[in-house]
């Protein structure tokens, strides 16, 4: 029996750590363009909350952003659309998820790099504190 109490508490608690979100904070987006094409009406929407940032144009390997008091990161899906080579493009909602390396007392950076064939990656990052 005490076994059984054993696995049905590990087994809980497994569920349990396996929708943990940890309390982060952010307070900066950063859309960096590592392409040669200059890259047109950037936006950044999270259509749950209503929010979007956005760039009008930005210069090949050049960058745009926006930083604001500290908020926190609320793990809600968010919706990129942008111009490449005179082509609309746009993802599909999707949650940018926090590394588990990152601390969660210092803040949080977002950052949308657009590469060279203008394919997206989204991440988070932080200021070296050590440094």
């Amino acid at each position: 029996m005490r076994k059984l109490i054993t696995i049905l508490v590990c087994a809980g608690l497994g569920a349990c750590a396996a929708h943990y979100k940890p309390a982060y904070s952010f307070n900066e987006i950063l859309i960096v363009n590592n392409s040669r094409e200059v890259i047109r009406d950037v936006a950044i929407s999270a259509p749950d909350s209503g929010r979007s940032f956005g760039c009008a144009n930005i210069a090949p390997l050049g960058i745009c952003s926006n930083k604001f008091p500290r908020r926190p990161y609320r793990y809600q899906p968010i919706q990129i659309d942008w111009v490449f080579a005179n082509q609309a493009r746009q993802t599909e909602r999707f949650v940018v998820d926090v590394p588990p390396t990152l601390y969660t007392g210092l803040v949080l950076r977002g950052v949308l790099e657009i590469g060279p064939e203008g394919e997206i990656s989204a991440y988070f990052e932080q200021e070296n504190p050590i440094r």
